[in-house]
């Protein structure tokens, strides 16, 4: 899978226990920007509702209000929503 050049890291391990939040995000990709409501995260991956689909293997900037820029990769989407995971594991 695509994803895993971005984090090689995580094979065989365990997923992080996911957190529900309601964070307004913007989504950057090479298609433009893409409004967003993050739903659930954990330091290595995260789920979201956006205002337009999302493609699965596309690489994305996600900016929140407050917090640093970060890169992730779309691993996968189902109408509006859209998951995946962090290019380096995040702080929460």
């Amino acid at each position: 899978m695509k994803h895993e050049a971005i984090r090689a890291d995580l094979a065989g391990s365990d997923r992080e226990p996911r957190i529900e939040v309601g964070y307004d995000v913007r989504v950057h990709c090479s298609t433009g920007e893409v409004e967003a409501e993050m739903i659930n995260l954990s330091s290595d991956g995260f789920r979201l509702r956006s205002h337009n689909p999302l493609q699965p293997g596309v690489i994305v900037t996600l900016e929140a209000a407050g917090h640093d820029p970060v890169k992730a990769l779309i691993c996968w989407a189902c109408g509006l929503d859209a998951g995946g995971v962090f290019a380096e594991p995040v702080a929460l």
